[in-house]
């Protein structure tokens, strides 16, 4: 039979004291040894994706109805970069015409100032009845939202009222109702389309 001692026993356990500062150090010591630093030349982006997505934007807007509106089937937020597929931007200056802006991809910084869309890019002039009043393509448009300015370098096409314009660069501002053409413009009627 064996006898034990108790009191022989309690030598041998540790005293809490000692058992409660032995497991702050062993908590500490896997916190800092779990947590993951960015190792030197590494940087780490979020990034998040969203289908059907629709964006009321007013951040330069002082005066009621001078918004712009983005929609598109998705939009993917990577870093300081926003990108659109198959955006539809709608642009609203007061009471003159809206301008509807579509392409097959788009792209933004994060403070949605500047939109370059591309791959079949097009300007719309739509006036308060929602007829057509100017059409505009190019491969790429560059809108830029503070100043309500869209322009390009590359070839463009324009359709208004039975006149077509080709050539080769444009500025158009919608705050002050301009367009300009900046090289080779070349105008044909309807009529000598036509034949």
């Amino acid at each position: 039979m064996v006898n034990h001692n108790w009191r022989d026993l309690s030598s041998t356990i540790v005293p809490p004291g000692l058992v409660l500062t032995l497991a702050i150090a062993t908590g500490i010591l896997s916190k800092t040894l779990l947590v993951e630093k960015p190792s030197e030349g590494k940087t780490y982006q979020s990034s998040m994706q969203m289908s059907g997505v629709e964006i009321v934007h007013n951040k330069f807007e002082t005066e009621k109805h001078t918004l712009s509106i983005i929609t598109a089937d998705s939009m993917e937020y990577k870093g300081m970069r926003i990108n659109f597929i198959n955006p539809n931007l709608t642009s609203y200056n007061g009471d003159v015409d809206l301008i509807k802006l579509s392409a097959a991809n788009a792209s933004s910084n994060s403070e949605m100032s500047m939109v370059h869309l591309n791959g079949g890019a097009a300007i719309k002039k739509v006036d308060n009845e929602g007829k057509t009043r100017l059409t505009i393509k190019s491969k790429e448009l560059v809108f830029n939202v503070q100043d309500k300015i869209i322009s390009t370098d590359k070839v463009v096409s324009i359709e208004q009222s039975g006149f077509k314009i080709h050539g080769k660069g444009m500025v158009l501002n919608q705050k002050l109702g301009t367009l300009e053409i900046k090289e080779q413009a070349i105008l044909k009627s309807k009529k000598m389309i036509d034949r």
